[in-house]
């Protein structure tokens, strides 16, 4: 019987186990705690909802922008007083709400957004909010103004108008909000109130 020197046995198992991990080394690979947290990714906060309240074409009666003038204007409502004033000085030549829209401002839950633009042909309905972003003390509303408005062009001017809601709980509990309304990117017209 031959025999089978301790470095050779050694050299053999070695083989074995190298082929038997698939050329991995068996030692056991552990990240840090550091490297681990760093790969968890975090997810975006998630933007706060409106919720389409009307639109349409309005003619604020304290209006002193001439015809040739382009002037975003906007409201912040947070009572029933509030919107009765608001309805009393702009007055709606034509609108695209519902009953079922209009009673989704239920104050003093929600704050109802409004802006407006001086002056357009009347044409379709191009005013729309299409983002909304609040950061503490913060709130950015973009507007966005389609240039290719469907329909009819009427030879007179009123303002297009939209108007959304937004929950109360989505603003900070005490405090001047700043509200920036911007119209196609560009800082329009800042607001700001308490929302009491």
């Amino acid at each position: 019987m031959p025999r089978i020197y301790p470095g050779v046995l050694t050299a053999i198992v070695a083989t074995f186990l190298i082929a038997a991990c698939d050329g991995d080394s068996a030692a056991p690979i552990v990240e840090s705690t550091e490297t681990a947290q760093a790969e968890v990714t975090q997810e975006p906060p998630t933007p706060p909802l409106w919720r389409y309240v009307n639109s349409g074409w309005v003619s604020p009666s304290n209006a002193s922008a001439d015809s040739f003038s382009r002037e975003l204007r906007a409201d912040v409502i947070t009572s029933s007083e509030e919107l009765e004033r608001f309805n009393r000085a702009v007055v709606s030549k034509r609108t695209v709400g519902t009953g079922t829209t209009l009673s989704r401002a239920e104050f003093p839950g929600s704050v109802l957004l409004v802006a407006y633009l001086l002056w357009l042909p009347v044409q379709g309905d191009p005013l729309s909010v299409v983002g909304l972003k609040i950061d503490g003390n913060r709130a950015v509303v973009d507007l966005e103004l389609d240039e290719d408005a469907q329909g009819r062009e009427y030879p007179y001017l009123y303002a297009p108008m939209t108007m959304v809601t937004v929950d109360r709980d989505e603003f900070p509990a005490a405090g001047l909000v700043s509200f920036e309304f911007r119209l196609d990117g560009e800082l329009e017209v800042t607001l700001t109130d308490t929302l009491n």
